[in-house]
């Protein structure tokens, strides 16, 4: 989980004083320019949301950072508005450099750049189809966690903790606004969007007086060294007013405002049905996923996935015809979160290259948040302070299935992939850019494979794979179809009926999860799938030299990225090599 959205997280131009006379300059001036705009670019971009310094830099005085507005962002219909121009200027300025004298490194940073650039501005003008707002991942979701987590490692800290918590009644009222301009244009949410959203908000508000943020903050302030008694009963005083006082209001405003919108929503269905929703749907796609494929490519691709991974399973029960009863019987020999992670830990180590030792804590998600909340997450920790790691599970999702659940958020998932590419000393620029389809793919790729090491009976843990593969699959296919052919969820339920999933309430249920949240899947699965091509494309450069951890290594290494350029760099790594 990160703290970025798009919205939210909005790319400014920066008005840099420099003069590139790239015609005129050296390999090395060119390169030390390159690097100049990179850095200058982060340390702006990076103030511009304190949420997101905080959640990138623990001591930001180090980056040269000490005077910075303490704000949630702007999200105003202007800033949405001027978008388009923004990106173009950042554009005009990013291609000034002569690409062909960068290193293997600037290079990288520049293709990254450019093709984020690129891909915005195919929706730049579609801003009004964007949702922030969703059951589990949308902004009202993800506020309250990334507060309640927020470190405090100084008294500034504090103080600037509770600015922003005082501002959510502000930032509310824009969310407010941007949801009445949707409405007017017809865009507005299905109204069981809104039956669920507000919901989530009125789980979260149901006891003022007892809202985990209240807890969660005291006991931080208790920890805090050198803070005298009357301090500390200040700060709690402050805090508790602003929950009160401020947070539980706004929430109720924004569960009102939804309400009085109720029904205006023209589309109960997926995007493809608004004026320009498969244009949306397209960017939306390439933006989660990280992939260059049309969507119906994805679609092929994601279909022959299902039918492949149902004949693998009927040729291994063939061969072994006690393996579905020994499938529906069988469990993790281990169950609890702290064993598991340890034991991960150690078996890793023959297919993924060492990361540095961190430290890691797991936490429950609250109750008040578990109904809406994801089954687990991983709160990526700053670039500066990697060593150390939250990772949340939710007790309603828990079973004795952990065991592919903390592969997925621990190691060799989120966490390891975290850690090891920070340790890297990625150009600091590139930590401006979310790319889920790697972040989300990886932690798949590398769940499917934690089936193989967990001790299960090998042909049970490649039925394991091979079922929740094809879950996954079906889960994107659905996305694909409701959002960019149009199905509704009868066809959904007839869909799912040929798998034997006979539960209209779930073919419904699933439905309304890719109305509510589009291309949310596929950010898992594509990304998986991109992952194997990747690791099938290195496997025939490199033929009997090739090994799983160096593949891992050389992506890991790359970092987060689209996955073409990717596949350029890998190529380009072997031939400089070879």
């Amino acid at each position: 989980m990160k703290p970025y959205n798009k919205l939210f997280y909005r790319l400014l131009i920066l008005c840099i004083s420099l003069c590139f006379l790239l015609s005129g300059c050296s390999q090395k001036s060119a390169k030390t320019d390159f690097d100049t705009f990179t850095e200058e670019l982060f340390l702006e971009e990076v103030c511009t949301n304190t949420i997101n310094l905080h959640y990138t830099l623990a001591y930001p005085k180090d980056y040269g950072i000490e005077d910075y507005p303490v704000s949630l962002g702007d999200f105003t219909m202007e800033d949405l508005e001027n978008y388009t121009e923004e990106l173009l200027t950042l554009q005009k300025e990013l291609r000034a450099f002569d690409d062909g004298t960068l290193s293997f490194e600037q290079q990288l940073t520049y293709d990254i750049l450019d093709d984020y650039i690129e891909t915005e501005l195919s929706a730049s003008d579609l801003y009004l189809y964007d949702e922030v707002l969703s059951p589990a991942i949308g902004y009202q979701a993800q506020l309250p966690v990334l507060l309640a987590e927020y470190t405090f490692r100084t008294e500034k800290d504090i103080s600037d903790y509770l600015e922003l918590a005082s501002q959510i009644d502000d930032i509310f009222d824009t969310l407010i606004e941007f949801e009445r301009t949707k409405s007017a244009a017809g865009l507005f949410m299905a109204d069981f969007a809104v039956d669920d959203i507000v919901t989530q908000m009125q789980n979260f508000i149901a006891s003022p007086s007892d809202n985990y943020m209240l807890a969660v903050f005291n006991d931080k302030i208790d920890a805090f060294p050198d803070l005298t008694d009357e301090a500390r009963r200040q700060y709690k005083e402050q805090h508790d007013k602003i929950v009160t006082e401020s947070i539980i209001p706004a929430y109720q405003k924004l569960i009102d405002a939804l309400t009085e919108l109720k029904g205006t929503g023209r589309n109960p269905g997926g995007l493809c049905y608004l004026p320009e929703g498969d244009s949306y749907y397209e960017y939306l796609v390439r933006s989660k996923t990280g992939s260059s494929k049309s969507v119906k490519q994805l679609m092929g691709n994601v279909n022959d996935f299902i039918m492949d991974a149902l004949t693998q399973i009927t040729v291994l029960s063939k061969e072994n015809p006690e393996l579905l009863s020994a499938f529906a019987s069988s469990c993790f020999t281990l169950t609890d979160p702290e064993e598991i992670m340890e034991d991960l830990i150690s078996k890793v180590s023959n297919d993924f290259p060492e990361a540095p030792n961190v430290t890691y804590t797991i936490k429950q998600i609250h109750e008040s948040m578990q109904k809406s909340s994801s089954p687990a997450f991983y709160l990526t920790p700053p670039i500066d302070d990697i060593e150390n790691n939250i990772i949340y599970i939710n007790p309603l999702y828990m079973s004795a299935d952990i065991y592919p659940t903390m592969a997925h958020e621990g190691y060799p998932g989120h966490l390891y992939q975290t850690v090891y590419t920070s340790s890297r000393n990625l150009p600091l620029v590139r930590n401006l850019f979310s790319c889920p389809g790697y972040t989300e793919g990886w932690a798949t790729y590398v769940e499917y494979y934690s089936y193989g090491i967990s001790g299960l009976d090998e042909d049970i843990a490649e039925l394991y794979a091979l079922d929740a593969g094809a879950s996954l699959a079906l889960h994107a296919y659905i996305d694909l179809c409701v959002n960019y052919d149009g199905w509704d969820a009868d066809e959904v339920y007839s869909y799912l009926s040929q798998f034997g999933y006979d539960d209209k309430s779930v073919a419904e249920e699933v439905f309304q999860a890719m109305v509510e949240d589009p291309a949310n899947y596929l950010s898992y699965f594509i990304g998986y799938l991109e992952f194997i091509e990747l690791r099938e494309q290195a496997e025939k450069l490199y033929g009997d030299e090739f090994t799983l951890k160096e593949f891992h290594d050389t992506v890991l290494t790359l970092g987060p990225a689209p996955f073409d350029i990717l596949s350029r760099y890998i190529t380009r790594t072997y031939k400089e090599t070879h």
